[in-house]
């Protein structure tokens, strides 16, 4: 009888919710006729599709953003952090699809759903992209790399030069550059991974940047939070420091640094003069290894997240319109030529607002 009563009651509150729906037209949308409302057929974007790649006995995991006939970019993410870091730059997807650009970005070992692997280091990495482009058939790419990517990035450009359309590196590491500042290698991986475990068992703290900029963005600090989620338990690592520890370790392997000589595309930084993660003293070690650097863009009061501050810019940048700026005019962004932007506000409109 109990059970009855509340099927009842439940009952009768499912009809009395229908009937306030079946209201909802006359009273909410008299004015439009139902025959004139066109909905969608297809279904709308709700994240970067992660595709599976098994080559030498290992699955690779990425993302391909962007029709093939656009330029093709390799995303290198920080320190840390898995494909779903690429997630983070699409508040600006509007104006990606604008420029032509298509994005590709590759799993590192041991986060979101790659599986660990101690033994493997850069090359390793370089191996496993390279491996993802020849499946895509894209031959020529550029490479964006955020913070910590800075070290992947450098290998993978002097790898195959011939390739690479131009690099750019934004607030990136210099760790496997042989300018870089001298790294301490007598850390054991069990005092990494006591460190480390502090960030990996709460990935609220990897990925929170209180006070930052990016937090005016509709929804970038949870999907922040998702990327820390994915990179540190996804494939079941229930909070492994491992990955991350190797991240800090493998700059001392014996073959770390890059003959930097061979980094022969253009190559573009940019940078928050306030930047304590990756400090400017970073910027000037590219400067001094790489053979030429196209653009250097230091930011006035910007910290470690300038890249997603000047993402538009950066896009432009690998979309080839380097002589170019980004710029608010008029409550539109627009991109102008360099001598007409004075002191125009920067980036996106959405960031002055």
């Amino acid at each position: 009888m109990a059970n009855s009563s509340r099927t009842r009651r439940h009952w009768s509150a499912l009809t009395a919710g229908c009937a306030a729906i079946a209201l909802w037209p006359a009273s909410g949308l008299a004015e439009t006729n139902a025959a004139d409302i066109v909905l969608q057929s297809g279904f709308d974007h709700i994240g970067a599709e992660v595709h599976m790649l098994e080559h030498d006995g290992r699955e690779l995991f990425y993302i391909d953003e962007g029709d093939e006939d656009w330029r093709p970019v390799v995303f290198i993410g920080g320190l840390g952090t898995s494909l779903a870091a690429f997630q983070l730059t699409e508040f600006a997807r509007s104006s990606r699809e604008t420029l032509g650009l298509r994005m590709i970005s590759v799993e590192r070992n041991g986060f979101g759903a790659s599986a660990f692997d101690p033994t493997r280091g850069y090359t390793g990495y370089t191996e496993d992209v390279l491996a993802v482009l020849e499946d895509l058939g894209v031959e020529e790419f550029s490479i964006l790399a955020i913070s910590g990517g800075g070290a992947f990035a450098a290998h993978l450009a002097a790898a195959v030069p011939d390739r690479v359309i131009s690099l750019h590196a934004a607030a990136a590491v210099a760790w496997t550059l042989p300018t870089r500042s001298e790294i301490d290698c007598t850390r054991s991986l069990e005092d990494w991974n006591d460190a480390n475990e502090r960030w990996t068992h709460n990935p609220m703290d990897w990925w929170g940047v209180p006070g930052s900029p990016v937090l005016v963005v509709p929804g970038w600090q949870s999907a922040a939070y998702a990327d820390a989620t994915r990179a540190f338990y996804l494939g079941g690592q229930r909070g492994d420091p491992g990955a991350l520890s190797r991240e800090f370790t493998q700059r001392c392997d014996a073959d770390a640094v890059v003959d930097a000589s061979r980094i022969s595309a253009p190559v573009y930084l940019y940078w928050g003069d306030e930047d304590t993660s990756v400090p400017l003293s970073v910027m000037e070690e590219w400067q001094e290894a790489v053979p030429e650097v196209r653009k250097a863009r230091v930011y006035e009061g910007a910290g470690h997240t300038v890249q997603y501050e000047h993402w538009v810019q950066i896009m432009a940048d690998m979309a080839g319109y380097d002589d170019h700026t980004v710029v608010c005019r008029d409550g539109e962004t627009r991109l102008v030529p360099e001598d007409e932007a004075a002191d125009l506000p920067r980036d996106l409109c959405a960031w002055h607002n």
